[in-house]
């Protein structure tokens, strides 16, 4: 049952998403065209600014630094990563319709007590017997498992020859500019953060689940450069509970960050700053403290390069969903890119560690709206806070009448040059207003009524509760 209702409501947050103007797929008007991308219509595009917002004032508060890197890099940077090497996943064919699955998601979905990433050919093939896995579409038999590599490659200028990739992550143009921002920008000192927003791109084998699964997708990435890990110390007011998901320590549901540091849940102290710095920045979007849970990755889930990794990962009803990466990456990146010839600035004769966070934001976009999303009946909201929905208000005349058009534009005008977020709309009846303005997220609505050209009232309808009340124009604020 828990899962058929998720299911519904992943239906109908994206049957609203299509019909609001919110996320809908690339270039849909032609009958054939590629899964894997989708297009922010204006509502969508407005929530999704004002997240990034709120990420900016996270890189205010922790003093971090903002570029926007190319997304075309040269394919040297990409051998020298590992990615050319080991950025892949298991494809198998299916021997009667040819259809091709990824089979660490075909596992999940059979088993969702862990995740099968990082395995051998040879042990997906054994756990493909063992869960008598079949083509999900004609029921046939899968082949032979090969890695797939994601990475989408591009010829730049007159080469015949592949010679760059579309980055894969976001991340690396941040490693590329490190010098750069270091020499200029930071007076040659660490700790450094370095953060950027922009597009990602991966060859997914089979994009799914809308804008969870893309083949082009936003990241947000925080990379902390650091020669000692004692510079970062976890603050007292950031001590915060978070749920937690660790195979060696299956009895703890919930712990605090600075007991998770005293029992080597989290193994450095870099870690615990700014997973809580993070973790914080997660809850002000609107995330509940128990819809959050910091899952520590071992053995084969864990990123080869990382010293440390956890997944933070967001409940979507009876299930728990990737949201973003906390990596402790130590030397790798720096050191690989000084063996293929790059440049790297040392302190004391050693490259710089990594610390990394990194978030796919559509997939914090969609989240969001996952869980502001209500049901009730044919009443459909989304129970955004005032600063992420699109809009604060909608100013409504009661119905076409000139004098009250008249006078709900002059509010419109004046809730505009006080820097009010608020939107305008005359057709359809009231009704149908508020129930378009609940499906995209509006914090209240404002109706103009006869009332109001009386004693210059104005009715305030609250989305969450529905209720109205009478105020003042001149009260409002």
């Amino acid at each position: 049952m828990a899962e058929k209702n998720e299911e519904s409501k992943e239906i109908e947050l994206v049957r609203i998403a299509a019909a609001r103007g919110i996320f809908f797929p690339s270039a849909e008007i032609f009958d054939s065209t590629l899964s894997g991308f989708w297009d922010y219509g204006p509502i969508g595009l407005r929530i999704l600014n004002n997240v990034i917002s709120k990420w900016r004032n996270l890189l205010e508060e922790v003093n971090a630094y903002e570029i926007a890197g190319a997304i075309i890099l040269p394919r040297k940077v990409l051998q020298a990563s590992g990615h050319e090497a080991n950025f892949s996943d298991p494809l198998a064919k299916c021997k009667k319709c040819g259809s091709v699955f990824r089979i660490d998601k075909m596992l999940e979905e059979n088993d969702n007590s862990r995740t099968f990433e990082g395995l051998s050919e040879e042990e997906y093939a054994k756990l493909i017997a063992e869960h008598k896995l079949k083509c999900e579409k004609c029921g046939g038999e899968l082949g032979k498992v090969q890695k797939f590599s994601l990475m989408i490659g591009a010829q730049v200028g007159v080469s015949d020859e592949l010679n760059a990739y579309l980055r894969p992550e976001a991340c690396q143009s941040i490693y590329l500019d490190f010098k750069r921002i270091f020499d200029t920008y930071a007076g040659r000192k660490l700790p450094l953060a370095i953060a950027q927003m922009g597009k990602a791109f991966r060859n997914e084998i089979s994009p799914r689940n809308n804008i969870l699964r893309q083949r082009e997708f936003y990241q947000m990435d925080i990379e902390v450069f650091f020669a000692n890990e004692g510079e970062y110390v976890l603050e007292k007011s950031d001590d915060i509970e978070v749920g937690l998901c660790d195979e060696k320590h299956p009895d703890i549901e919930k712990v605090t960050i600075s007991r998770a540091l005293e029992m080597k849940i989290i193994d450095s102290s870099v870690t615990a700053y700014w997973t809580a710095k993070w973790i914080k920045f997660i809850e002000r979007l609107g995330f509940e403290p128990k819809d959050i849970r910091l899952r520590k990755l071992h053995g084969n889930e864990k990123p080869f390069y990382a010293k440390e990794a956890f997944d933070l990962e967001i409940r979507r009803d009876e299930g728990w969903v990737e949201m973003n990466g906390i990596h402790h990456r130590n030397d790798y990146d720096m050191t690989n890119y000084e063996k293929f010839g790059a440049s790297v600035p040392k302190i004391e004769g050693k490259v710089p560690s990594i610390f990394e966070i990194s978030c796919g934001t559509d997939r914090l976009f969609y989240l969001l709206l996952y869980r502001a999303l209500n049901i009730q009946g044919e009443r459909h909201w989304f129970s955004l806070k005032k600063d992420i929905a699109p809009y604060e208000f909608g100013i409504f005349p009661l119905q076409k009448d000139e004098k009250l058009i008249e006078k709900a534009k002059s509010v419109h005008s004046d809730f505009k040059r006080r820097g009010i977020r608020c939107y305008y709309a005359e057709s359809g009846g009231i009704g149908k207003r508020y129930a378009k303005a609940d499906e995209i997220g509006v914090s209240k609505c404002v109706t103009i009524d006869y009332t109001t050209l009386e004693d210059d009232t104005i009715t305030i309808r609250d989305r969450d509760t529905t209720e109205q009340v009478r105020k003042k124009f001149s009260d409002v604020e």
